[in-house]
Formats: C-alpha cells, sequence, structure tokens
C-alpha cells in the first residue's frame, strides 16, 4: 500500500503535495502535486503512484521513456554545443551526459529531484507526469507524461497533461527526415 506523507495545501487550495518512497524510475522520496483545483483527488494520486512504482517491473514503459528521453537529449546537446560561446557553462556540464550515455548508461540516471504531477482522471483511464530537473534542460526541467500504458510525452516541462491531443506534444526533434 502506497504511503503519502506530509500531506499539505497551498494557500489558494489549487494544490496538494505530499512526499511518498519511489521504487521505480528514482529510488527516493519524491513529491507528489495532486493538480486539486482541477479536480484530482488523493484517490488518483494513490492510483497513480502505484502505476508509476510498477515501471521498473513494466519493461515496454521504461524503455519507451528512454527512446523518446534520447532524441530530446541529443537535439539539446546539439543545441547547447552551438550556442556555446554564450552558453559556455551548460555545454561543458553536457559532456559527462554525452560519454555517458556513449557507454550505454541510461539517461534517466541522469533526471533529479523528480515530483509525481497528478491530473484529474478520465474515467476508465490512468495519467500522470513525471517532472524533473534535467541537465540538458536546465531552465524548463524534464516532463514525462503516461496515459495507461503509453508513454505520450517527454521533453521541457511546458504545463501539459497526459490527456491532450497527439498534436499537442510536438517536439522538433522528434521530426522524421
Amino acid at each position: 500500500m502506497v504511503n503519502i506523507r506530509d500531506i499539505k495545501s497551498d494557500e489558494n487550495n489549487w494544490f496538494t503535495y505530499g512526499i511518498f518512497d519511489s521504487t521505480s524510475l528514482f529510488h527516493e522520496e519524491m513529491k507528489v502535486m495532486i493538480f486539486t483545483d482541477d479536480g484530482a483527488s488523493l484517490e488518483d494520486a494513490y492510483r497513480c503512484i502505484e502505476h508509476y512504482n510498477s515501471l521498473t517491473d513494466q519493461s515496454d514503459l521504461y524503455t519507451q521513456i528512454e527512446n523518446m528521453l534520447k532524441p530530446f537529449f541529443l537535439y539539446m546537446y546539439e543545441e547547447w554545443g552551438a550556442m556555446e560561446d554564450v552558453y559556455e557553462e551548460i555545454a561543458d556540464s553536457l559532456e559527462p551526459v554525452i560519454e555517458g550515455f556513449k557507454k550505454g548508461e541510461a539517461l534517466c540516471s541522469y533526471l533529479y529531484s523528480p515530483t509525481l504531477l497528478v491530473f484529474p482522471q478520465l474515467e476508465g483511464e490512468l495519467g500522470y507526469g513525471v517532472e524533473a530537473e534535467c541537465p540538458w534542460e536546465p531552465e524548463h526541467m524534464c516532463c514525462i507524461l503516461i496515459r495507461n500504458e503509453k508513454v505520450v510525452y517527454v521533453g521541457p516541462s511546458e504545463g501539459n497533461d497526459p490527456w491532450q491531443d497527439e498534436e499537442d506534444y510536438y517536439c522538433i526533434w522528434n521530426e522524421e527526415d
């Protein structure tokens, strides 16, 4: 059974926050943010956390995440490199990541300070996001959106949710040549 600790609401009751023990992508205490003002509930959070904590047992979902992180990382690596004269510190900080990537390290291992985002659930469906600090997107972080058994978006955190249309998840790095 999932336990959410330190449950608190913001002063406007727009969000409810808490902490749970992650046993999935991140093996640590993890924050959870529940969009209560939009209609998400603690029950929704429990369902999402249970699904999230099973990701490492669901190799297809984990593989989808890694496969979608790859073009996002490589695109941003090239972009920061092209602007190295202005963003030298960011470009330099990505060198250990590209070296690790070339050695086969999981890109998920470079994400940190994660928060599980719980949105109002649609009847019969499950959807949530994982937002984490990300060395190749230091301003906007990284957002991973999951709907049912599919990863629908991996990219910068821009306020997307798992219930949007496919075209709302457009990312330039996913364009086919």
